[in-house]
């Protein structure tokens, strides 16, 4: 008897079949957030990732957010480049958001969205007098110097400068005050912005205060940066140290203080003795003289800063309230209350304000119901899932970075954060959440949109360009001319340079 066979058929699991079919991500932002989110996303094989992003360079923070001597911190980028040369890995720059492409189709040709596009803005102080010229935000500052194209309109006067105030005391001011009181000669190899360097070697800078609302233990600054600053005064540059009043309040439990804020006062106090009794102490390099000078200062709110009667550029004074800090109960975080008619004011010509960075909601979060909280400066999520109005994932969308939890620690903890983000894009994907077939970036024409290797033709001119002149590397700062860079296919190596040159001439 015969017997008819029937042909075996392969019983896949929907989860086995999401497993082997591709996951299209789309970054919006290349900086740290969104690579170390695609260096992650890329370690499995069935993933593609598109990250884009408004300037034609890559890199973000890295880039336009590290000083120019701390260039050890930048190595993040290698791991970068590493997943950019996966040939499932694209780049789309000159590319905004909202503007170039939408955000609704992004979310229709990707799986995920992952929105890592950092913060851009400085938080405001809310004073009188805060618009005046004499006064810039601290993302402006780091960006000029750092040649960032979104603050290439920026020149703070620093020929004209002698005594400065830096409002906030975290990283980023501790970074701003010691570029303005080292020698600019100490950074002129680095790739700090040219034009930069130009104006530091003309600033007149030699008193700067770093003033913070709160009190010494609720100092945002890191060991190292307060180090760094005080290992200045080999350069001529004293540290004031702090109030006594401030200090009478710390000397008596010291002891009892956590180890990292031991350390940091431990640290401040030694620089603070007197430089007979420092003198011959292997740590110390203390100089002949001293020609500049800073100060931190606690308990001290800004109500008002006054213009300068005779340079419009510059600023006269800047007043603050007197306050004290209070416990509503032993376990809670010190709060800070105004002290009634006690002000003290300082004299300045130019005032820095450090107070954190926030986001901007980029067109198109509304239309797919996403929640942007305004006065945080954040996109809300749970998990790194976007949520909206009424708290409800919106699916295939991803929050990751700054963006999402503000301006909160340095490259490193956003190495851990994104990560996180990594895995919930492939939980979610895995549980059917994000599945189906997507076109992703095949197709998608975007006018003037540059991709990786243009970078890469950029990055060595950059490079080659800097070599030039003894600098690791020689930032071009507008984007105009990056494209003509880019683009300019036609001429020999010297061509580009010369042309190069010649446009210095009139930058700046």
């Amino acid at each position: 008897m015969l017997r008819t066979l029937r042909p075996r058929v392969a019983i896949v699991s929907p989860t086995l079949h999401r497993l082997q079919s591709t996951l299209n991500v789309a970054i919006v932002g290349s900086g740290p957030s969104g690579f170390y989110t695609a260096h992650d996303l890329l370690k499995r094989p069935n993933v593609k990732v598109t990250i884009f992003d408004k300037l034609p360079t890559p890199f973000g923070l890295s880039r336009y957010g590290v000083a120019p001597d701390h260039l050890e911190v930048k190595n993040c980028e290698d791991t970068f480049t590493e997943a950019a040369s996966s040939d499932r890995f694209a780049f789309r720059g000159n590319v905004e958001v909202g503007k170039d492409v939408t955000l609704q189709e992004l979310h229709e040709r990707f799986n995920s969205v992952v929105l890592a596009y950092g913060c851009d803005r400085g938080n405001r102080l809310g004073i009188e007098g805060e618009d005046l010229p004499g006064v810039i935000n601290a993302h402006e500052f780091v960006g000029w110097y750092n040649g960032n194209p979104d603050t290439e309109t920026v020149r703070p006067p620093l020929e004209d400068v002698e005594k400065l105030v830096i409002i906030g005391n975290g990283n980023v001011a501790m970074d701003i005050a010691r570029l303005l009181l080292m020698p600019a000669e100490e950074v002129e190899k680095s790739d700090i912005a040219e034009h930069a360097i130009r104006v530091l070697k003309k600033s007149k800078v030699n008193d700067i205060k770093i003033v913070a609302r709160r009190g010494f233990l609720e100092s945002a600054f890191a060991t190292k940066e307060i180090r760094e600053l005080l290992q200045l005064e080999k350069y001529g540059v004293k540290f004031q140290g702090i109030d006594h009043e401030v200090i009478e309040l710390l000397i008596p439990i010291k002891n009892k203080l956590e180890r990292v804020q031991k350390r940091k006062l431990e640290t401040l106090l030694d620089y603070m003795k007197p430089d007979e009794e420092r003198r011959g102490k292997k740590k110390f390099q203390i100089p002949d003289k001293y020609t500049k000078s800073w100060k931190l200062e606690y308990l001290l709110s800004p109500t008002k800063v006054t213009p300068n009667p005779t340079n419009p550029k510059l600023v006269s004074e800047i007043t603050f309230q007197q306050n004290v800090l209070y416990h509503e109960d032993p376990e809670s975080p010190a709060k800070v209350e105004a002290v009634p008619n006690q002000f003290k004011t300082f004299k300045a010509d130019l005032v820095v304000t450090s107070l954190g960075f926030k986001g901007r909601a980029i067109p198109g979060l509304d239309k797919l119901g996403i929640k942007f909280d305004a006065r945080k400066g954040t996109i809300a999520s749970r998990d790194s899932r976007v949520l909206n109005e009424a708290g409800v994932e919106v699916p295939g969308i991803y929050a990751a970075g700054w963006i999402k939890n503000s301006k909160r620690g340095p490259i490193l903890t956003t190495f851990v954060d994104s990560d996180a983000v990594a895995q919930s894009v492939i939980a979610d994907f895995e549980n059917g959440v994000t599945s189906g077939d997507k076109v992703g970036v095949e197709g998608l024409e975007i006018e003037g949109a540059t991709d990786w290797k243009d970078w890469e033709n950029l990055n060595k001119f950059e490079l080659e360009f800097g070599k030039l002149h003894d600098k690791a590397r020689w930032k071009v700062p507008e984007v105009t001319k990056m494209l003509e860079i880019i683009r300019d296919g036609s001429g020999s190596k010297e061509d580009k340079i010369t042309k190069f040159k010649e446009w210095l001439e009139s930058y700046q």
